[in-house]
């Protein structure tokens, strides 16, 4: 496995493609800038690495521990937006995008980083079950009806990046696309990837509407010899937006 990416902000798209001020953040969010930051207050691997055989099943729950009631930690508050307009999910490549094969040593895994899912509800359940979110379909007609799939798309956008991972993708997308601190020309900076996603013009405006972030990353059957069946993998990020 060794992955490790999940929802690091939210922000707003303007009609010309900028972010617009205002952050947000997924549910029970720990900063990766913190003393004595561990991973695992963000990371959601669905299933455990101890499962076996490494497949989901129905005990399986969507949302992190601490993103399973909609709480927000204090300084990180959810993102408000409005029915119909276009919200940015980011999140760190972590060599998923710019490293060969996903990642050093890796076997069997998916070209461009997998697939990310972007589900939508107004009724949350605090046990959701990852199979049954999934389900969900873009007509709101699959599964137990809840909720609805918003998009999917490659977990590599084409343009994010990390610094020190010595990719070669890594060094050519910094020249396509130079992220520079604020003020510093010149200065380097990791860029985000975004899956951006579009929130449906039907939504109540008096209640949050919730968006689960589901990445899959699977090892496909008999390329690896850890895992001569494949496995699921499976990362998500639990999130409420207002509107």
């Amino acid at each position: 496995a060794g992955a490790h990416s999940w929802v690091e902000q939210l922000s707003n798209i303007a009609s010309n493609g900028s972010f617009m001020a205002g952050y947000g953040y997924p549910r029970g969010f720990v900063d990766k800038g913190v003393a004595h930051f561990d991973q695992n207050a963000d990371v959601w691997l669905i299933p455990p690495l101890e499962r076996q055989p490494p497949f989901v099943t129905h005990t399986d729950l969507l949302c992190h521990p601490s993103q399973r009631i909609a709480d927000q930690t204090v300084n990180y508050p959810r993102l408000q937006t409005v029915p119909g307009g276009v919200i940015a999910m980011r999140y760190a490549e972590n060599g998923h995008a710019t490293i060969p094969n996903g990642g050093k040593n890796l076997l069997g895994k998916p070209e461009k980083g997998g697939t990310v899912f972007i589900f939508g509800t107004q009724q949350p359940l605090q046990e959701e079950v990852l199979l049954d979110v999934l389900k969900w379909t873009r007509d709101g007609s699959g599964g137990d009806r809840r909720g609805v799939l918003l998009a999917s798309q490659n977990f590599d956008d084409g343009r994010c990046y990390q610094l020190g991972n010595n990719a070669i993708a890594a060094d050519s997308r910094k020249k396509q696309t130079p992220n520079p601190l604020p003020g510093q020309l010149g200065s380097e900076h990791e860029l985000l990837c975004e899956t951006d996603v579009r929130i449906p013009d039907d939504v109540q405006v008096d209640k949050p509407y919730t968006v689960y972030w589901v990445w899959q990353w699977p090892n496909a059957p008999g390329k690896d010899p850890t895992y001569p069946n494949g496995r699921d993998e499976y990362y998500t990020s639990c999130v409420d937006v207002d509107l």
